[in-house]
């Protein structure tokens, strides 16, 4: 069991450390009235303190005559001079013929504690660690501190057969994390009747509960440190465990040294030469896996693997305290298998970029990639799929371009089209084309995802967002600048390698292709910039802001259209919500129950806030028109498209 200096002493004692060494001299004493079998101290008296502290220790020291005292071994550096020596405890706790042992503990490179030290060497002489020197103690074969060498693989201390991890050290058989073994406060063990402690906490703790409990009676006891601040506690193969992270007391440490040694359970190692043949046996099970089953059959099986060793190794761990080397095979399996999938990556790798180079003059990149991803050489012919359309065009662009040198028309263009591409990559678009100024994109194709619509109109909006960057930038160096239009729609279209048989390309046609360029084309009637159809609209009703803008009847078509402008993906700002919105949908239902006049006056409120409202103006010119040439008594509402 374990004595504590914790957090609960420091509260009780109202003192800091280093305690008066009177303080370990009254609890020796107590442990020793209460039947302690033995006293492990694990704290350091190196050095002298006050005389007459010194003494009370030493009294009580030898009073009890089962004390083990705590030294430790030090290595310093000067330069390429390594000192070597050992810190007894002082000359007068020596005097009372208690024995002493070293509390040196080593770290792994990680930082945690696994092995414990059998001894260090010092010239001619191997001191013992403390829990080998209680042990010891114990069987009453006392050795001076020294310790006997076994065989190769082994040590002998007493009557138990040691068994070695390295050289000098063996592994912990941890018996579980902090608070293991019991643990009673530093303070209440002091706490009897002829010791008075601070108001409230003098409860004579030890006379009226430890004692007649028989707490001490013929148990070892350690006393050392646990409180945190006192930076005793060491990172442990129980630092995480059931969701806790808590590290352990070194006092701790030598306790569960102890109890591996006294109950013989030591944990046993693999040998070296069953360690390689295994890293060689997993590497060549990987190679086989991945050249026979391919890669993902092959990490199936290979994950398989390392499932059953783990699970194996754990067994064996837990019930056999055998330690099955986990790292070493593992990495061999899992080094063979990257290496056999990346071999066999490359030299795929080099066959998809023949065929690219055999194919990049005929299809774009996408439709290479589908090709080789399905291992499907293209064919004429097509599959009908839902997905959303896009259609962008510079307004008046031939114009433009006789106003300007080709040089300066072929830079401008390039510099709109590479940002404007730039977009729809971002938002995962297929190019489809270039029609000179104009831009065909596809969402949702070649690989489906059911975001296409969202994915559209996020596209168009961030395309507009760009061009009035360029537009600024464009002004600052006093050139002129042009507007665009978008138009999308989604439905059901014909996808796929289309074409002749000499040349075809990836890309889709059908009524809704269509319709999406003429929705584009449309903005130039409604002096609109994006244009989405009913269809699209109900794919983004949750996020986009639209106003509804007509039914409509395209050029070929007798079943009308309901088409919408796309203001944004986010909210409006509330001037905008609030007219162009909601009083200009107002606005739009008098209008198609036929109350021109009613419908009038709240377009004009939009109008008079946005003055250059495209789609204002043009029911204000309708209403006008139909106050003096009312429509016909079947009228219903749809307005035809009489041009493509």
């Amino acid at each position: 069991m374990i004595v504590a200096i914790d957090d609960a002493t420091f509260a009780s004692l109202k003192i800091r450390m280093p305690f008066p060494r009177s303080y370990y001299g009254k609890v020796i004493k107590n442990l020793t009235g209460a039947g302690a079998k033995l006293i492990i101290v694990d704290v350091e008296f190196t050095e002298n303190s006050d005389p007459d502290q010194d003494y009370m220790l030493a009294l009580a020291i030898q009073y009890a005559d089962n004390v083990i005292l705590a030294g430790k071994f030090v290595t310093e550096q000067h330069g390429e001079i390594i000192n070597q020596y050992t810190m007894p405890p002082i000359p007068i706790l020596l005097d009372t013929g208690a024995d002493w042992a070293l509390i040196n503990v080593d770290e792994d490179v990680d930082g945690f504690i696994r092995r414990y030290l059998l001894f260090q060497e010092l010239a001619t002489e191997r001191r013992m660690p403390i829990s080998l020197m209680a042990y010891e103690k114990l069987q009453d074969a006392g050795n001076g501190g020294s310790i006997e060498s076994g065989d190769g693989d082994h040590i002998m201390l007493a009557d138990r057969r040691i068994p070695r991890y390295e050289y000098n050290s063996m592994l912990i058989n941890f018996r579980g994390p902090a608070g293991t073994f019991p643990t009673y406060s530093f303070s209440s063990v002091m706490d009897d009747y002829t010791v008075t402690l601070p108001e409230g906490e003098d409860l004579d703790y030890f006379t009226d509960v430890y004692l007649p409990s028989g707490t001490f009676k013929n148990k070892i006891v350690y006393i050392g440190a646990t409180a945190e601040e006192l930076q005793d506690n060491k990172l442990t193969p129980f630092f995480k465990y059931k969701g806790v992270q808590r590290k352990l007391p070194g006092v701790e440490v030598h306790a569960n040294a102890l109890s591996t040694i006294m109950r013989g359970d030591f944990i046993k190692t693999q040998s070296g030469w069953s360690v390689t043949l295994l890293v060689f046996l997993f590497a060549a099970v990987a190679m086989i896996a991945v050249n026979i089953l391919k890669p993902f059959k092959g990490l199936l099986v290979v994950g398989g693997i390392i499932l059953f060793y783990v699970i194996i190794s754990i067994y064996a761990f837990i019930n056999q305290q055998f330690w099955i080397e986990i790292t070493p095979p593992i990495t061999g399996i899992v080094f063979s298998f990257v290496g056999s999938v990346l071999h066999q990556t490359l030299t795929e790798q080099r066959e998809r970029i023949r065929t690219r180079k055999s194919w990049q003059q005929f299809m774009s990149k996408n439709v290479i990639d589908q090709m080789l991803d399905s291992g499907a050489m293209p064919t004429y012919g097509g599959e009908r799929r839902e997905l959303t359309v896009l259609f962008s065009d510079i307004r008046s662009f031939t114009s433009y371009s006789e106003k300007y040198s080709s040089h300066q028309v072929v830079k401008k263009l390039r510099e709109y089209l590479t940002e404007m591409v730039d977009v729809i990559f971002k938002n995962d678009g297929t190019l489809d084309k270039f029609v000179g100024d104009e831009i065909m994109a596809i969402y949702g194709a070649p690989h489906f995802y059911k975001e296409h619509a969202e994915k559209a109109c996020l596209t168009a909006v961030e395309m507009i967002q760009r061009l009035r960057q360029m537009q600024k930038q464009w002004s600052q160096n006093d050139e002129e600048y042009f507007q665009i239009g978008i138009g999308i729609n989604s439905g059901k279209v014909i996808l796929g390698n289309l074409g002749s048989s000499q040349l075809f390309d990836y890309t889709v046609i059908g009524d809704d292709v269509n319709l999406g360029a003429r929705l584009e084309g449309a903005n130039k009637q409604y002096g609109t910039t994006i244009i989405i159809s009913e269809a699209t609209r109900k794919m983004v009703r949750k996020r986009a802001k639209v106003r509804e803008l007509d039914l409509v009847r395209v050029k070929g078509k007798k079943k009308p259209v309901k088409i919408f402008e796309l203001r944004g993906m986010d909210n409006l700002p509330k001037i905008e919500q609030d007219l162009i919105i909601d009083v200009y949908t107002k606005g739009l239902r008098h209008y198609k129950e036929g109350r021109w006049y009613q419908a009038l006056t709240e377009f004009k409120r939009v109008l008079r806030y946005f003055p250059t409202d495209g789609a204002t103006r043009v029911y204000i010119k309708r209403c006008l028109d139909f106050i003096e040439n009312p429509p016909p008594d079947d009228w219903d509402g749809v307005y035809e498209f009489t041009t493509k």
